[in-house]
């Protein structure tokens, strides 16, 4: 997919000219996209087109302050999230997240935990499903996730987080996390695009154990790319995207 970052580029530059030299990392907010007019008008994107709108969107209106410390939060002026949910409402109000996790360390799974209760103003998810590095080596696949899975597991504990759940993992590595965990995962997502049919191993597992067997249409795997190609003249170590 061809992004064109030509447009502002000129003037992010200008902006990161002014940034600290302690800044590391940028945490971009943006916020709810279907209060976004230029989103909602493209009609038929999917959801990686749909983050590359909103993102470009929101750092088009960004001006720097003067922050402190390592990271910079980028926010847009109506977001859309600004108010806290009415406590009778959010009683009626499933809560359900789906976190793409980039990084295999422990520490960034907490970031992105921590900035989405604060975006959504919210001290309980009802659901929330893992997404996994898809390009982790095989041989790392299973003891890292068990290394995320155990920060999950402290949620539910604080009761931060009802279910949880993984996506896109293959049959033998979620049987064996099932196995190995303290809290079972109850979802499971599969992407059909990649994976025609259930396999049927995984079918009869998940009816047997009682785990949710849902579908999804993320165009799993192309988030970090299609990020990098956003901020590739940016010169930044690091970019956290909470959405």
């Amino acid at each position: 997919m061809k992004i064109d970052t030509n447009v502002k580029q000129n003037s992010y530059t200008g902006m990161l000219s002014h940034l600290p030299a302690s800044v590391k990392k940028i945490c971009v907010h943006t916020g709810n996209i279907l209060c976004l007019n230029e989103v909602k008008k493209k009609a038929g994107q999917n959801p990686t087109d749909e983050l590359v709108e909103s993102l470009k969107i929101t750092l088009a209106n960004w001006q720097p302050s003067n922050n402190e410390g390592d990271t910079i939060q980028v926010y847009r002026a109506e977001d859309g999230l600004g108010t806290k949910l009415d406590p009778e409402e959010r009683k009626g109000l499933k809560v359900s997240v789906k976190v793409f996790i980039s990084s295999l360390r422990r520490e960034a799974l907490v970031e992105a935990l921590d900035s989405v209760f604060a975006a959504l103003h919210t001290s309980c998810i009802d659901s929330l499903v893992l997404a996994y590095p898809c390009k982790t080596e095989p041989c790392l696949l299973l003891p890292g996730l068990k290394e995320l899975w155990q920060v999950l597991e402290e949620y539910v504990e604080q009761q931060k987080l009802i279910s949880i759940g993984v996506s896109d993992v293959e049959t033998d590595v979620f049987i064996a996390l099932h196995g190995w965990a303290r809290i079972k995962p109850s979802i499971i997502q599969i992407n059909l695009a990649s994976c025609c049919v259930v396999p049927p191993a995984l079918q009869a597992f998940t009816k047997e154990n009682d785990v949710q067997l849902l579908t999804h249409s993320d165009p799993f795997g192309n988030y970090d790319e299609d990020r990098g190609k956003i901020f590739c003249t940016l010169y930044f170590p690091s970019v956290v995207y909470h959405g």
